[in-house]
């Protein structure tokens, strides 16, 4: 079954990234990219929407929140007729940004309060259909994330499992929600148990915030309670799929810095030198 939807949540307040984050939205934060053959700044929300774009997605809802107006402003089209010939990359890059745009059903659902992550994934349940889709967090830096969104969308169609989703190894994952699996292969596992914030860690395997979900999980978010940070955790809703014996598998990603959360400084910082690296050594 073909995948083209995606949910991308961006409605968190970023308070970790103040005062930077007081009136610009974490996800407008700019990023390194290559593109037409020059090394560019672009807002990871862009990126990721590109990304995901080529990889075949064509629906988009994200969903938003207060002080998140310039996202929808950056995804709205304007003249660029008005260009001058030394500013033909600028325009190259625009050009391919709102044809894709034009070419993309995007929707904007809005949250009028952060009450966790799979509360954000349950202002989408109903305009999203009987169809599996992705959810792709609006502030995860992802590495090479065409290869890594197309290779979750094979495994998926290959195994069709409930839920699949991308893992990556935490030396301290107190902080993430954190698996323990059974090894299908060197890199594929079946998730046997997952919880939020755990004080006492089963794994070292954290959850990245890429995943593809059946939407059973509407009726697992329907059931479940606020949990850490008296918010309504998604890792708790997959956990309600697993006791109900449903297949919820996991892919990890090869490398450390293949997925960065760039909520706080220090993580920012590393994407944006992880970007910049990476920019430099890429041909087009």
């Amino acid at each position: 079954m073909m995948i083209n939807t995606a949910i991308i949540p961006v409605a968190g307040l970023g308070t970790r990234l103040l005062t930077l984050t007081k009136d610009t939205p974490k996800e407008m934060v700019p990023i390194f990219t290559r593109s037409f053959n020059e090394i560019t700044l672009k807002p990871l929300i862009e990126q990721i929407f590109l990304n995901l774009y080529d990889s075949g997605i064509r629906n988009f809802f994200f969903i938003v929140g207060k002080n998140k107006r310039s996202i929808e402003d950056h995804f709205t089209p304007e003249s660029i007729h008005g260009l001058k010939k030394k500013d033909k990359n600028y325009k190259d890059l625009l050009e391919d940004f709102y044809d894709k745009i034009e070419k993309s059903n995007i929707v904007w659902i809005n949250q009028n309060s952060p009450r966790g992550f799979g509360a954000a994934v349950l202002n989408a349940k109903e305009i999203v259909g009987s169809k599996p889709f992705i959810v792709h967090a609006g502030d995860a830096f992802v590495r090479d994330n065409v290869n890594h969104i197309k290779k979750i969308i094979k495994i998926y169609e290959e195994s069709d499992p409930e839920i699949l989703f991308y893992v990556k190894e935490i030396r301290n994952p107190k902080s993430y929600g954190v698996v323990k699996i059974s090894k299908i292969n060197s890199f594929h596992f079946n998730v046997l148990d997952i919880e939020e914030k755990p004080i006492h860690p089963k794994s070292n395997l954290a959850v990245m915030p890429i995943y593809i979900f059946k939407p059973s999980i509407f009726d697992a978010l329907l059931k479940t309670k606020p949990g850490v940070g008296k918010e309504i955790q998604l890792t708790d809703a997959i956990q309600k799929i697993i006791k109900s014996k449903k297949s919820v598998q996991a892919i990890k990603f090869p490398a450390k810095n293949d997925c960065i959360d760039i909520g706080t400084p220090e993580n920012y910082y590393l994407a944006i030198s992880v970007s910049y690296k990476d920019s430099i050594k890429k041909k087009d």
